[in-house]
């Protein structure tokens, strides 16, 4: 048993106990306990100490020294810190609590003036104790918050009545991870504790708390193969069908078209007073109608039925059927087959086919006798019907989940999101009439001609016990003896070919319309955000006094902005982006002369020329910050002495990390010119055919370290000058360094120094980490942040309580690692030792030194914890997780978290997701407010650092200081741009990076626009305290979550909250640049993308986001990787049809005389579209010119690149199923 808090203003005698029958003993137990407690509990006073700092307005003294020392200060600020963190950590606590109808707990969380401040700290740091100790469940929020329910009602009252004991039972919280480790493979049963079930995956664990099983089993079915295609039809029938509906509509409207060449589309009447097949076309569709639904809703309640059997009669769990979707299911089915029955026998005796008369004579003397109330009554009822049903039944349901806020949305938000229902509603309706267009003009004229009727002579009706169409003709089916005959088969699968093409190009063109939509919508949403010449260099900075960049430097900064500046220069010269002379004159420019950004380097005057450019979106927000009342706007430039630094709100940046270079070694640098180095490599013991192979050591010609040479001839230069400076080399010659490189000539330090060059232009950890710890190297710089630590802290580093860096480093220290990348991590923490960067890895103790950490890396975790427990023995536990920092020129434990589990369960193929596992492991560690996790191939320029507190500040913080808004962020994840510095890697970077910085642009600007945007990878900036209580930053669950990210914004989808995307900041980041490699990523993503469709979320969001909505969020899903499908199925219908069209003996002449589209030889590819959003970016950013002339470039090789890819998506979709 541990006291929450032995003295303090939060001591009241609160204790917690874990118990568990794993342990060997009770100090096992007391280790166990204490290291969680000690390490949440010191977590939780940094951000009650950080929160207390941005809510006090005070820069006197640090309000965590009213908690800790008692100095003078505001301590009612301290007071209310506490209370709004209670409310942030417990948030989905009560968001549970509301679900599952505790409203009285909700209501305590909700509003806490009431209660004592030491049970507030207790109930916060409970859940994040239960969080730490609950490893991989902490994916499972609200399983956790049913245990947390379960803990505070049994808790008992100790010596001091006011004081609660609270008992963590630690078999029931980690319940559900044995038998996930044990088997973890969702398509197998096998039999834990006399329950015979399939794996487990995370998300039955959290319907499990949802619904309030004490007990962990499975609670829902993962579709396996086939049932994938049926999964996807049930999901997304909403759009399906709506597209059916535009192309019905479609259909109708292009037989009254009257081509002359074709009897279908002439005297068909008016759009308001239909004849004959317009007629036909509204009965027949009816029918047709009738006969989907019904098979929809059957099909749909044998799946549910089939996946949800556990949950049938759990009415809690948001996935699980309850009565209203029962009766909306009978309703449906039943006005289906009513429906679809009355139709069919009314219709029956209406159908007229239409005489070929009606080609030579003129449209009065054709008339179609049929009355057309009589004839179409029946029809236009059940339409009628069904708009009501369909619109009724697809409702948007609020909240799709579990809401992700305290409490129901204010009207206000309600009326929001109304308006914004609207918005994207019309959008939706303008491009499905866009596609209307398109099917009328191009895709139905494709048929014209072709039916079985005119074309074989055989009338398809009669299968039906009725005539339809027109009146056949004779042909090769003619004869009934004759319909098995190969003319007759060769003719019929003409005519039906041709219309599949029709349905393909109709599924597909709603994608290539969408893409269009966002190059026009997502430019002007850009020009909005005056984006216009964000890249364009031949503007010169204009740094006199009153000049334009100065005076936005000054609103934006203060008055004291040349320390900012003066930073930023520091930073492209040691990164040798400028030479040390240009560095001079950047200097020397301030507040005194202009900047010709041509005379620089490309990507240093790129990054200027991007930093200057986004200052004014800086500046109004700062504006619109002090107009609402959020901060005084003095107060928010960073160089002004009125800044108040308890306000900066802190950032915890995380870098996954698994087998990446950190930094490359001088061998590697050295190789690559040999013959063989460009030959692929097979791994050790799989030689042969089928086998992978490693990438190639380099070109074959020139050493790695040339090739980056080559890239950046310049970059080198400055460098070679800076070794000669440092009396490295005799001279500033480029081939004289080189050579005493390759020669292994140059000092240690000289070495370390080129490869670290090397490291910054490549994708490396190292450029990584750099980048990462510009936001602490930006505060450091600042005077009042300086003050303020030297101050109050001066046994910390400089801004370490705003920012950390934790390089999350999944195989360091481990056998099966790279021992290379391990010495590279301690050169990393040892050269970056005066910020806060932290290491986070897994620690394991084994008997088999193959398993097991390494030896030096367990000597100091086992005297660390022999430091803190006396009693401590190696083998207490296997499994830990390990945070440290380099301290006194070593390797320095800062704390370790004993486990149970691996960072990986499951067994073979169905493990956990590494990345996601790693993540977490990083997360119990995080302090900051809010939270950064970037991959291991990113990087930043420390400019843009600079405008990180701004971007927080704008688009996370409520503008109001009361507790009720600081308790509610305004966003959980919040997007911006990335500039892909792989472009420069040949062709294939080239054409890689276009396309990741179009979607990274232009395209979620659209996505930001229809308030659909997700989480799809790394760098968004997320709500720390939302990840903790909401079930992290992705998902891990085997077979279902392989695009582990995506889940994340699914989450914040279904919460029925913000993930935002914004254009004032860019981080660097790179991307695949081989070919081979650019194939396993699409490979990997569409793959991804089949078990995106086998996940609950999917599902869920399909059944409620709503009918408009629901289009939104197929595009932001599965429609790239689907549409390739669909347009790698079209392909090869497209040359079999041709191949029947020459067996039918129709050739092109005849396809012309008929009036069909077929006849055109498609010398523009549809596809071409696809580059519309790329061409709209560059014509904003870059100007017309340029951008014409690069994408123009770039289609020849596009082409060819992403045909292949096309292939490549469509042939992993496959086996993903």
């Amino acid at each position: 048993r541990i006291l929450v808090e032995n003295e303090g203003r939060f001591s009241g005698g609160h204790s917690f106990e874990l118990r568990s029958e794993r342990f060997a003993n009770d100090e096992c137990v007391q280790l166990w306990l204490e290291r969680h407690v000690r390490s949440q509990r010191d977590i939780l006073k940094d951000a009650i100490r950080c929160e207390s700092g941005a809510v006090s307005w005070n820069f006197g003294a640090p309000p965590g020294e009213a908690v800790e020392a008692g100095a003078p200060v505001d301590e009612q600020a301290a007071d209310q810190a506490l209370r709004i963190i209670h409310r942030r950590v417990l948030e989905g606590v009560a968001a549970w609590c509301r679900h599952t109808g505790n409203k009285e707990y909700e209501k305590k969380i909700a509003d806490n003036s009431d209660t004592p401040l030491p049970q507030l700290f207790a109930e916060a740091l409970l859940l994040r104790v239960m969080e730490s100790l609950a490893e991989q469940v902490l994916q499972c929020p609200e399983r956790l918050s049913y245990v947390l329910h379960e803990i505070i009602n049994n808790a008992q009252a100790g010596p001091n009545r006011e004081a609660m004991q609270y008992v963590i039972d630690l078999e029931t919280l980690h319940d559900g991870l044995p038998q996930m480790e044990e088997n973890s493979n969702p398509y197998e049963r096998k039999t834990h504790n006399g329950i015979t079930q399939f794996g487990l995956n995370f998300d039955d664990i959290n319907d499990c708390g949802i619904q309030c099983r004490r007990e962990v089993v499975k609670t829902c079915r993962e579709p396996p193969s086939v049932i994938v295609f049926i999964s996807f039809l049930l999901c997304y029938r909403v759009p399906i069908m709506m597209k059916g509906y535009s192309l019905m509509l479609a259909g109708y409207i292009y037989l009254g078209t009257g081509s002359p060449n074709d009897l279908m589309t002439l005297h068909n009447g008016s759009f308001l007073h239909p004849q004959w097949l317009r007629m036909d076309c509204v009965m027949d569709s009816a029918l047709l109608d009738a006969l989907m639904w019904t098979g929809i809703e059957v099909s749909l309640i044998l799946y549910v039925v089939w996946q949800r059997w556990p949950s049938l009669c759990c009415r809690a769990s948001p996935g699980a059927p309850g009565p209203l979707w029962w009766l909306s299911r009978a309703v449906n089915l039943a006005f289906s087959v009513v429906g679809g029955y009355f139709l069919r026998q009314h219709q029956a005796g209406h159908y007229k086919q239409k005489p070929w008369k009606c080609t030579q004579e003129e449209s009065g003397q054709c008339k179609d006798g049929r009355d057309v109330w009589q004839t179409l009554k029946f029809a236009l009822l059940y339409w009628a019907v069904r708009a009501f049903l369909y619109v009724a039944m697809n409702q948007k349901v609020m909240p799709i989940f579990i809401y992700g806020k305290i409490g129901r949305p204010v009207l206000s938000a309600r009326c929001v999101r109304l308006w914004e229902d609207v918005k994207v509603g019309t959008a939706w309706l303008i491009m499905l009439g866009i596609c209307i267009y398109i099917e009328v003009m191009w895709l139905f004229p494709m048929t014209a001609g072709l039916n079985a009727s005119t074309t074989c002579g055989i009338n398809m009706g009669e299968a039906f016990g009725f005539t339809l169409g027109i009146e056949q003709l004779p042909g090769v089916c003619t004869d009934p003896g004759a319909r098995r005959t190969f003319g007759c088969a060769a003719c019929v699968s003409t005519v039906a070919g041709a219309w599949c093409m029709v349905f393909l190009g109709s599924a597909v063109d709603i994608f290539l319309v969408f893409y269009v939509s966002s190059a026009v919508v997502g430019g002007v949403m850009g020009q909005n955000r005056r984006l216009n010449d964000l890249r364009n260099t031949t503007r010169p900075i204009d740094l006199h006094p009153n000049g334009r960049e100065f005076m936005l430097f000054e609103a934006t900064f203060g008055h004291n902005w040349t320390c900012v500046w003066a930073t930023m220069v520091t930073s492209l010269e040691e990164e040798f982006l400028v030479g040390r002379d240009q560095a001079q004159k950047l200097s020397q420019a301030a507040g005194r002369k202009s900047i010709d950004l041509k005379q620089l380097p490309e990507l240093a005057a790129d990054r200027l020329g991007f930093f200057f450019h986004s200052l004014s979106w800086i500046e109004d927000e700062i504006r619109r910050m002090g107009a609402g009342g959020l901060r005084e706007c003095s107060k928010l430039r960073l160089t002004s002495e009125h800044l108040d630094v308890g306000s900066i709100l802190s950032l915890t940046q995380i870098i996954p990390c698994y087998s990446e270079t950190v930094i490359p070694s001088a061998e590697y640098l050295r190789t690559g010119a040999k013959l063989e180095h460009a030959k692929n490599v097979s791994p050790p013991e799989q030689h042969g055919v089928g086998h992978p192979t490693l990438p190639p050591k380099g070109d074959g010609l020139n050493t790695n370290l040339a090739f980056m040479i080559s890239q950046f001839p310049q970059e080198w230069a400055f460098l070679a000058t800076h070794a000669y400076h440092q009396t490295w080399i005799p001279s500033d010659d480029t081939h004289e360094l080189y050579d005493k490189f390759m020669g292994n000539d140059l000092p240690p330090d000289a070495t370390m120094k080129v490869r670290m060059w090397a490291a910054m232009r490549m994708q490396s950890v190292a450029k990584t980490v750099i980048g990462a710890l510009q936001y602490a190297r930006a505060l450091q710089s600042l005077p009042q942040v300086q003050r303020y630590y030297r101050t109050y802290f001066p046994d910390k580093r400089i801004a370490e309580e705003h920012a950390e860096v934790i390089l999350a480093h999944q195989v360091f220290g481990h056998p099966g690692g790279n021992a290379e990348n391990d010495d590279a991590v301690l050169l990393l923490l040892e050269h970056n030792a005066q910020y806060p960067l932290y290491l986070v890895f897994d620690v394991i103790w084994d008997d088999d030194e193959n398993r097991s950490t390494k030896q030096p890396y367990l000597s100091k975790i086992n005297a660390f914890l022999n430091e803190h427990h006396r009693n401590y023995s190696p083998g207490l536990f296997k499994h830990a997780s390990a945070k440290c920092t380099w301290r006194d020129g070593g390797l320095c434990v800062v704390e370790v978290l004993p486990r149970k589990f691996p960072l990986r369960l499951g067994q073979g193929d169905f493990k956990t997701q590494g990345k996601a596992a790693n993540q977490l492991n990083a997360l119990r560690f995080a302090t900051g407010h809010y939270l950064q996790t970037l991959d291991c191939n990113m990087g930043a320029f420390v400019g843009e650092a600079f405008k990180i507190p701004y971007v927080l500040w704008a688009k996370f913080m409520p503008p109001a200081t009361a507790m009720e808004a600081r308790s509610a962020p305004r966003c959980r994840y919040l997007g911006f741009r990335e500039y892909i510095y792989t472009k420069r890697d040949g062709m294939v970077g080239s054409l890689h990076a276009a396309s990741e910085w179009t979607f990274g642009t232009i395209t979620q600007r659209f996505y930001d626009g229809l308030g659909i945007r997700m989480h799809y990878g790394h760098p968004d900036f997320v709500d720390g305290f939302w990840v903790r209580n909401r079930g992290g930053m992705s998902k891990s669950s085997p077979a279902v979550n392989l695009s582990e990210d995506i889940f994340a914004g699914y989450n914040v989808r279904m919460r029925e909250e913000a993930s935002p995307h914004i254009d004032a900041l860019e981080f660097d980041k790179g991307r695949e640049s081989t070919f081979n490699a650019a194939s396993n990523f699409f490979s990997k993503i569409s793959g991804g993308s089949i078990a995106v469709l086998r996940s609950r979320d999917n599902h869920l969001l399909c059944e409620r986001v709503g009918i408009f909505h629901s289009w939104s969020f197929y595009f932001t899903s599965v429609a790239f990787y689907l549409s390739n499908f669909l347009i790698d199925i079209s392909i090869y219908l497209y040359v079999g049809l041709f191949i029947v069209f020459t067996l039918a003996n129709i050739d092109l002449g005849k396809l012309s005389a008929l009036g069909s589209t077929f006849s055109t030889e498609w010398v523009m590819s549809m596809g071409i579209f696809s580059l519309f959003p790329q061409l709209l970016e560059m014509i904003l950013e870059f100007g017309a010119l340029k951008a014409f002339r690069e994408v123009l470039g770039m289609i020849p090789a596009a082409t060819f690149f992403f045909i292949f890819q096309n292939k490549n998506i469509a042939s992993s979709m496959k086996e993903g199923a």
